[in-house]
């Protein structure tokens, strides 16, 4: 009888007391054996620590690592330093899980001999719970493919956790310490190492959108590192894949918009009247490319021309839809 590879789980921990249980029970809750539950006590300053030494010396699968403060990055990176896995998945430790959604993310890629396995998520709100996609069948896809639409939300996403990943295709490649939106310097990478990829839109992962994460943060000098990350992506792919060039396109001025969006929302002072300047011609040259995407829905398309064209009106229109839905 054949047996299942190990998989490893890698948790990047920093003072998420209140959600680290939770997050650890979801992965204790999955029925797909074995498991290597690696959690990385990033120098946590409340009772993370704690809690990590107390489901390691309950739990035999799992490995508590306590290091000093580098980051999110550093702690993946060390987390995988020590994983035995032959493939690895990612969980932050503020999010869990669905109790299948290990089995679910392996049995796709290995039925489709796939080099990376990927799930839809929930995004999690305070008073709602909101599906990431809505399309409804599996998408096996090239590497081609695959890096033509992950920057897309209905996608495979630029997120490193809701996926399983063949270990090897992390051999060469580290999440840049020192940096914020680490994912987005970094999938795209590993993507590019794959022959084949799995995208499975059923929702396995809950994504808990609150206060004080990194993408909740206030707008200050290290939020660049998102803008440097989008052309990073556009200039790498591109340049190796230029047949791809009108829908990353079109995924590079999505994600300059929700650049533009943190700023327009910050102090006066970080508004880059230069940068906006840049973003919208970018955006125009592009618009037919916009317009024929097929990977974005007519609102999406008539944001960006709004973004494009009337900038005025775009801002006044951002401002009531976020007042509307009560989000960011």
């Amino acid at each position: 009888m054949k047996t299942n590879p190990l998989i490893s789980v890698i948790v990047p921990i920093y003072n998420v007391e209140a959600y680290l249980e939770k997050c650890i029970e979801s992965i204790l809750a999955q029925d797909y054996t074995p498991l290597e539950i690696i959690l990385v006590n990033d120098g946590a300053t409340d009772s993370s620590g704690e809690i990590c030494d107390r489901y390691a010396k309950q739990y035999k699968n799992i490995t508590a690592l306590h290091k000093k403060n580098g980051g999110l990055s550093s702690a993946r990176n060390a987390g995988m330093e020590i994983m035995q896995g032959e493939y690895v998945s990612f969980i932050d430790s503020d999010d869990h899980i669905a109790p299948d959604m290990i089995s679910t993310l392996y049995a796709d890629l290995s039925k489709n001999k796939a080099d990376i396995s990927c799930v839809s998520a929930y995004n999690v709100y305070p008073n709602k719970t909101i599906a990431n996609s809505n399309l409804n069948s599996l998408l096996i896809l090239s590497k081609q493919e695959a890096l033509d639409c992950f920057l897309f939300n209905n996608y495979l996403t630029p997120c490193a956790w809701g996926k399983l990943y063949k270990r090897e295709l992390w051999n060469n490649i580290k999440f840049p310490e020192g940096r914020l939106f680490e994912d987005q310097l970094t999938t795209y990478k590993v993507i590019d190492l794959a022959e084949k990829a799995v995208f499975n839109p059923s929702p396995k992962y809950f994504y808990l959108k609150r206060e004080g994460s990194i993408g909740h943060s206030k707008f200050n000098e290290k939020t660049y590192d998102l803008y440097q990350a989008i052309n990073e992506e556009y200039d790498f792919i591109v340049g190796k894949y230029p047949e791809l060039k009108a829908n990353m396109s079109v995924a590079k001025v999505t994600w300059e918009i929700v650049f533009i969006n943190m700023m327009i929302q910050a102090d006066k002072h970080w508004h880059d009247k230069n940068l906006i300047k840049k973003s919208r011609k970018f955006a125009k040259d592009n618009i037919l490319s916009v317009l024929k995407c097929p990977y974005i829905n007519l609102t999406r398309k008539v944001q960006i021309s709004l973004f494009a064209y009337v900038f005025d009106t775009y801002q006044k229109l951002y401002d009531m839809y976020k007042q509307m839905k009560g989000i960011t």
